[in-house]
């Protein structure tokens, strides 16, 4: 797919688009020359994330022109490809939110090495990514973290393939849409994978932490989504919570959410858990 095709497609934010093409028209040999070495590097030290944040994204949207084609040749639908590039935009317009500027953050660049490895889909309302299970505990990451069952690490053990939720700032977490979401992930790695069966979908998320979802309404969309997954491990880790509901602040911006209410009034409420819907 060419790049004038694909721009209009990615649906940015408005200017974003121009600042895309003023930036790939000012220099095309140094992004053609930056979007070879991109995501050359180790321990997640790629090149791209030494360059200017509106440089990142004239480099990743045009390596997305690449992987359409990528893409394709693993039977991917163009509709679903498109969805799954989208997450650029989505990303590029949450860091002009935060910093006023057109561009990518450093993290949006390593997050981005899943398309750059054809192995992250858009499917419906949430992203899936064949995975293998990993538990993080003291196990695996040498410190404590969050502790499993010894019955549960038997029931799907260490290494088996699943397919890991990932939820996209914003996403409407409507239970139909959910619903619909997953069946149609369920049915699309059975096509794509019919040698590798799958264990179980797997979610690690702040959404998932009960002492959070139980003080949630019956009807909240989180809460909904929460309660199809079955916690098998949690803990008290608010970090990402915060990350997600304050942009990394502490302070409740104006017009706040009642959730976001909830986690300066009840802190102790909010952490990280890891969730199973199994398969087999």
């Amino acid at each position: 797919m060419t790049l004038e095709t694909l721009l209009p497609k990615l649906e940015f934010a408005h200017g974003m688009e121009d600042a895309v093409r003023g930036e790939i028209s000012r220099s095309p040999e140094r992004i053609r020359r930056l979007a070879a070495e991109a995501y050359r590097g180790e321990d997640f030290d790629f090149h791209l994330c030494g360059s200017e944040p509106l440089t990142r994204l004239a480099v990743i949207t045009c390596l997305l022109t690449e992987k359409y084609d990528a893409y394709r040749e693993k039977g991917t639908p163009g509709d679903v490809i498109i969805e799954t590039f989208k997450d650029v935009s989505l990303r590029a317009g949450l860091y002009r939110e935060k910093t006023g500027e057109a561009g990518l953050s450093k993290d949006d660049v390593i997050w981005f090495r899943h398309i750059m490895n054809i192995n992250i889909f858009k499917l419906g309302t949430l992203q899936f990514q064949p995975f293998e299970m990993i538990y993080l505990d003291e196990e695996t990451l040498g410190e404590p973290y969050m502790s499993f069952t010894r019955e549960q690490k038997e029931r799907i053990p260490a290494g088996s393939p699943v397919i890991n939720c990932h939820i996209q700032r914003g996403t409407d977490l409507d239970a139909g849409m959910t619903a619909r979401s997953l069946e149609e992930a369920g049915r699309f790695f059975k096509e794509c994978v019919p040698a590798n069966p799958f264990r179980a979908f797997l979610c690690y998320s702040w959404l998932l932490y009960p002492p959070m979802v139980t003080h949630l309404p019956p009807d909240s969309r989180i809460r909904q989504f929460a309660e199809r997954f079955t916690v098998i491990g949690c803990c008290a880790d608010s970090g990402q919570a915060f990350e997600n509901l304050f942009d990394g602040r502490k302070e409740l911006p104006a017009g706040g959410t009642s959730l976001q209410k909830m986690a300066l009034e009840h802190p102790e409420w909010l952490g990280f858990a890891c969730g199973v819907i199994e398969l087999l």
